[in-house]
């Protein structure tokens, strides 16, 4: 055999191993291997807490995204093509099929969408207190705007139980007031295509952090748990572990350096605590509501998903239905009435002889 001959053999091996690799990669087991992949990383993001490792917002769940609806895609568009060649009583439920797997890629698709181009964000606000919501903050908001909140209750049932947190939220646009609404967990308020959520509450720690000669380098609102990186100081952290109360009000916190516990301390409000090259001033303390700013422009790809998805589950079902009801009436009775015809033209034939 001629090297040449040799050489197209070889060429054309890797290409038909090739293209067999492509044919499994677009295969529809590939494409159900990495939705229920999907899922499974979906469900661990609800456990891992997003302070350790923001799931939901990896390249590797971005990745996956992708995968699941290019594959789902090409599966759909080969099945399309299939569908316009063939025909038959299996039609309408294989357009059904069709219809799931677009249903399919545009609810992965909105998820992508809204996970690339959205935000989610958590806020502690403490009552009588404000915040703006900007372009330079949060990309992709129609215009800006401020929430204030006006207030914060905790309602009870009468046996004395926690029955709702609600937070008395009021939109401001221009310094108008535009929207004002009670904030439940299960009822947040929605302006321009940005939902507010009740998410937690708690109490908010007015702090400072101060030079040796007493001026503001650096001031937060700090809920209790939450760290603050000191200014000009990035190895060490304050984090206020609890608001003691009483006649005499004062805070329990910890001083970090390097990510270790490096001191601890009492301050009543009002104190100053010399911390590495500075000072820490607890100046106050208020109630806060924890409110979560989620903006998901992929919302609308993800509803016409499930409707589509509802669709075609059902048109699917039906037309099913609607075979087996053909074979029972119609194919089996008529295999019975050829079997009873030649039977009984065999009784004929036999009287005969």
């Amino acid at each position: 055999m001629a090297e040449r001959d040799i050489v197209i053999q070889c060429v054309a091996k890797q290409r038909k191993r090739f293209f067999q690799i492509v044919h499994s990669c677009i295969s529809m087991k590939v494409a159900m291997m990495l939705l229920f992949l999907l899922i499974g990383v979906a469900m661990a993001g609800t456990v891992i807490s997003p302070q350790r490792y923001d799931v939901y917002h990896s390249m590797g769940f971005r990745l996956l995204l992708t995968l699941v609806c290019c594959s789902t895609f090409v599966c759909s568009m080969r099945q399309f093509t299939s569908l316009c060649r063939s025909g038959g009583k299996q039609r309408l439920a294989s357009w059904g099929t069709f219809t799931v797997h677009i249903a399919i890629v545009l609810i992965v698709l909105g998820a992508l969408y809204g996970n690339l181009y959205g935000f989610s964000h958590e806020i502690n606000l403490p009552v009588g207190k404000g915040y703006e919501i900007t372009h330079d903050q949060y990309d992709g908001i129609a215009e800006p705007f401020r929430i204030h909140l006006q207030d914060f209750e905790t309602r009870y049932y009468a046996d004395g139980s926690v029955s709702d947190w609600v937070s008395h939220i009021r939109i401001e646009h221009d310094g108008q007031e535009v929207v004002s609404q009670e904030v439940k967990v299960n009822h947040p308020l929605t302006y321009n295509e940005v939902s507010i959520y009740q998410s937690s509450f708690g109490m908010a720690i007015q702090t400072q952090y101060l030079d040796t000669t007493g001026k503001v380098l650096q001031e937060a609102s700090l809920g209790e748990g939450r760290r603050m990186i000191l200014e000009g100081q990035p190895d060490m952290m304050i984090l206020p572990v609890r608001y003691i109360g009483g006649p005499n009000p004062q805070i329990w916190y910890i001083v970090y350096k390097d990510g270790r516990e490096y001191d601890w301390g009492v301050a009543p409000l009002g104190s100053s605590r010399f911390v590495g090259t500075g000072m820490i001033k607890f100046l106050e303390v208020q109630p806060f509501s924890g409110l979560l700013i989620k903006y998901d422009p992929g919302i609308p790809l993800v509803w016409l998903g499930f409707i589509l998805l509802t669709l075609g589950f059902f048109v699917s079902l039906y037309k099913r239905n609607s075979n087996r009801f053909y074979e029972t009436q119609d194919t089996i009775p008529l295999a019975w009435h050829i079997k009873r015809k030649k039977n009984v033209v065999g009784l004929n034939v036999n009287k005969d002889r």
